[in-house]
């Protein structure tokens, strides 16, 4: 699966940039089943100067779905593992009405 990281002034650590690899790649499982190599996954990061925090926005292009997640918190790592934990669960809701939805053409 192919991904951009966009971060504007925010240098983004290497172990990050690691870290965001291999949640990339888990995500990426998640979709081979369906429709392996036609999903693309959009990751800005950002810091609120208002509110003293990061915010990590996840923009998925998957099938003909674009899911979204967006997290905020003090910490840039606490913030992109929030917002993959939230695409996570939205991707764990679409397998689940696709898999129903050929279950009901199947019948």
């Amino acid at each position: 699966m192919r991904f951009e990281l966009h971060s504007g002034p925010i240098k983004v650590p290497a172990t990050l940039h690691k870290a965001i690899g291999r949640k990339v790649d888990k995500v990426e499982q998640r979709l081979k089943r369906y429709h392996p190599d036609v999903a693309e996954m959009e990751l800005r990061v950002a810091h609120v100067d208002k509110l003293n925090e990061y915010e990590c926005n996840l923009v998925l292009r998957a099938f003909k779905e674009t899911m979204h997640a967006s997290k905020s918190a003090p910490e840039l790592r606490v913030a992109v593992d929030k917002s993959f934990e939230a695409m996570m669960l939205q991707l764990d809701h679409y397998r689940v009405k696709l898999n129903k939805s050929l279950q009901d053409h199947s019948e």
